[in-house]
């Protein structure tokens, strides 16, 4: 027959283990709540420059489209692309700027560039450079569009 005594260990032995298993958890668990902290601001960091890239590309697309309503004009039968590229860009650039107040917090620089010709033929580069936020959380996107006369 066994003895109570022998199998288990007194109380007096069993005294500390419960500090020791409390602290394990307490360090273990700071741990983990470190880490996760980490990875949400890492996916709030993320999506801040995601939608601030969105922003940006979109207003970008929309000048050069604006820019290309400017070249192209409907119910004009005569090219005016080299007018407005080479002589009258500040018009379109001011439009830009004038759509702009729509996009609080993003600026943009829109500009017309000559080609070198091909086969006779002129051809024009618009390039939209858009900037969204400020500080840590700025994105810049340039879209470019080239176009013929």
């Amino acid at each position: 027959m066994f003895h109570r005594k022998r199998m288990f260990p007194s109380a007096k032995k069993q005294a500390g283990n419960l500090y020791i298993v409390a602290i394990f958890v307490i360090v273990v668990m700071g741990f983990l709540a470190n880490a996760l902290a980490r990875m949400e601001w890492s996916n709030r960091d993320a999506l801040s420059k995601d939608l601030l890239g969105t922003r940006a590309w979109f207003v970008a697309h929309s000048v050069n489209e604006l820019a290309l309503t400017q070249l192209y004009p409907l119910n004009t039968a005569n090219s005016v692309v080299a007018n407005v590229c080479l002589s009258n860009w500040g018009n379109v650039q001011t439009k830009a700027n004038n759509l702009m107040t729509q996009f609080a917090g993003c600026s943009v620089n829109t500009q017309c560039y000559s080609l070198i010709p091909l086969d006779s033929v002129n051809y024009y580069k618009v390039e939209s450079v858009a900037v969204c936020g400020s500080g840590q959380y700025q994105v810049e996107r340039k879209q470019e569009v080239w176009v013929k006369e």
